[in-house]
């Protein structure tokens, strides 16, 4: 699952990482041992959100 998503986003500039769980964790883990985790521009626990919910917070955080 993660190298899928590693897969997605290594060459991604900004890497927002948010929701409820541990998964965002070892998510992390992995990009700091890939060396990127100097893309990573947040961090946070969130509870379960809507589609439209995580839409407004992606763009909150990059359309500033």
């Amino acid at each position: 699952y993660y190298d899928e998503v590693l897969s997605f986003i290594r060459d991604a500039e900004s890497i927002l990482i948010f929701g409820p769980g541990e998964a965002k964790l070892e998510l992390r883990k992995r990009l700091e041992h890939m060396r990127l985790h100097g893309h990573i521009v947040g961090f946070e626990t969130v509870d379960k959100m809507t589609d439209n919910q995580v839409v407004a917070k992606v763009r909150q955080r990059f359309l500033k």
